[in-house]
């Protein structure tokens, strides 16, 4: 106990605990501090995968109409057909550099995770079929919030 510290009023910089963006805990939150810049930079939501350097999302890239989630998932998508099977989902990850065993595992628990919640209707299909149009359906609230519900 003595070797943690706690925090519950006010961070090391005197700001709410509420509002802190360091925490004492991790040292690495205060060597890379959160940029202040981008929210004036980079408006939210947006349909691209902006950066600092490409505000509009990178160059020549064809989003399709589809949400910046919907981009994401359709790279495991082999066929293009909007919707990703197990067998696609670990051909994306070994191409992405996972090993065998861990492609399988991935793969399927991807698929068992998003495939009834992605689903156009509710009797579950045994190919565990994962439905880009619909993955904003797979987003629930102890997500990190990197994309919005809507998959932005």
């Amino acid at each position: 106990m003595s070797s943690y510290i706690l925090v519950t009023k006010m961070d090391m910089n005197n700001d709410p605990v509420a509002l802190a963006t360091v925490a004492p805990m991790a040292p690495i939150t205060s060597q890379r501090p959160i940029r202040t810049d981008l929210e004036s930079s980079i408006p939210k939501p947006s349909m691209a995968a902006p950066d600092m350097e490409h505000p509009d999302g990178t160059p020549d890239h064809q989003p399709q109409g589809l949400s910046v989630l919907q981009q994401h998932v359709a790279f495991f998508d082999q066929d293009n057909d909007g919707i990703v099977y197990p067998w696609e989902t670990y051909t994306g990850l070994r191409a992405i550099g996972f090993n065998v065993l861990l492609s399988l595992i991935l793969g399927l628990g991807f698929n068992l995770t998003f495939s009834y919640p992605t689903l156009p209707g509710y009797i579950p299909s045994l190919l565990l079929p994962v439905y880009i149009e619909n993955i904003h359906k797979g987003k629930h609230p102890s997500d990190s919030g990197t994309y919005d519900t809507e998959g932005r």
